[in-house]
């Protein structure tokens, strides 16, 4: 069930890039964000007052969750929603793909929530470098000039904010009901998002057309409400290191999605970049400790 729960998210993270640069196309970027939550968060409320999920939280859970919340949706989605108005996707994801880098960062150096091995930095930077060749052609036609610098700029703080958030909550929250825990936690992201909004931006939705409300619904569904009561189930069940790992297989998904269903050809470049991001993410799975204990089995047996 996690494994499958895993790829489901991949499968509906994967596809979110794409709805949020459809969302763009009729609503600031903030305010996008935060329709997109609101929507969320009525879906939630309505699965908390049928299953009587309680949602009781102490003081010091609060404020913790407080930080992350700012952390995860004022810093990682409203900059990633405001960095995307000036990247393609593809550009998007390389530099949105520094999260489980940072997550490897603030779990192991900061929190000292998990070990430090070698191979998993080794492996998240290798998966960095193959999502970096599968968007190789769309990079190089970026012409970076100073909104796209400063939009790269957006999304690798986004990044760092976000990995931030889901390490503190592995290692503070992770008792929570996960319901609860993304009801709280989106809750005051949207206060944060709404607030933001409206200080600057013009809220002018004459623009949202069915297709903009469509993708927002998604976003709302499917990228939230379930996607985020998920992941912090899964959280309970995997490291903040391996779960990160979805980063680097959303950006595939894109392009698996375009290869069946459009006939989109998948070119050699992108293929060597699935192999190395692969190569990166057996690296982070693979154990040392393990490894060492089936040799001794194997020297006693031999």
């Amino acid at each position: 069930m996690p494994l499958l729960t895993f790829f489901f998210l991949c499968f509906v993270w994967g596809t979110t890039w794409i709805a949020i640069k459809m969302s763009l196309e009729g609503l600031p970027p903030l305010l996008g964000a935060s329709i997109r939550f609101s929507l969320a968060l009525l879906l939630l409320a309505g699965y908390i007052l049928w299953k009587k999920v309680p949602v009781r939280m102490n003081k010091k859970d609060f404020w913790i969750v407080s930080a992350s919340s700012f952390l995860m949706y004022t810093l990682d989605y409203g900059l990633i929603y405001w960095g995307e108005q000036y990247l393609s996707a593809g550009v998007t994801s390389i530099f949105f793909a520094t999260f489980p880098l940072f997550t490897g960062i603030w779990a192991t150096f900061l929190f000292r929530s998990e070990k430090f091995y070698w191979n998993k930095f080794v492996g998240l930077i290798l998966a960095l470098a193959g999502i970096a060749v599968v968007f190789f052609d769309q990079l190089l036609s970026t012409r970076f000039d100073r909104m796209v610098s400063w939009g790269i700029a957006a999304i690798i703080l986004g990044a760092a904010g976000g990995a931030m958030s889901v390490v503190l909550v592995k290692k503070y929250l992770i008792r929570i009901n996960p319901v609860a825990l993304s009801f709280h936690q989106m809750l005051q992201g949207v206060v944060f998002l709404y607030f933001f909004s409206f200080i600057l931006e013009s809220w002018n939705i004459s623009q949202v057309t069915p297709r903009v409300a469509l993708a927002v619904c998604y976003l709302g569904v499917m990228g939230s409400a379930l996607a985020f009561a998920l992941y912090y189930w899964l959280l309970q069940q995997w490291s903040a290191i391996t779960l990160s790992l979805i980063i680097y297989i959303t950006p595939l998904v894109a392009l698996i999605v375009d290869f069946l269903v459009f006939a989109e050809v998948i070119h050699l470049q992108a293929a060597l970049g699935m192999l190395i991001i692969f190569s990166g993410i057996a690296f982070v799975q693979f154990n040392p400790q393990q490894l060492l204990q089936l040799r001794k089995r194997f020297l006693k047996r031999g």
